[in-house]
């Protein structure tokens, strides 16, 4: 299976400026400030619509990207579930 971000590249363009997701899934991170709650729900909407990563493998991949390649990153995954619950608030 491919990274994650190499996914998102390939849906959005080489080196996309969203491209490791914290501005969906991290509501802590300078990077979720940068766009709308509308403008996170258009870029995971196009990257689940792209069939080229569901949705589980693109948390998993998220996940083992800020545990395991960015070991000093690990706080980040703290944000997760109440970055994916505010999606989901803002989608219902």
């Amino acid at each position: 299976m491919k990274h994650y971000q190499e996914i998102v590249d390939e849906i959005f363009g080489s080196l996309y400026k969203h491209r490791t997701l914290r501005t969906l899934f991290d509501p802590n991170s300078s990077e979720w400030n940068e766009t709308t709650i509308e403008k996170k729900l258009e870029i995971l909407k196009k990257i689940l619509e792209s069939n080229k990563i569901t949705f589980e493998q693109l948390i998993l991949g998220y996940k083992n990207f800020y545990k395991n390649e960015l070991a000093n990153k690990e706080h980040v995954l703290n944000s997760l579930e109440s970055g994916i619950l505010i999606l989901l608030q803002n989608s219902l």
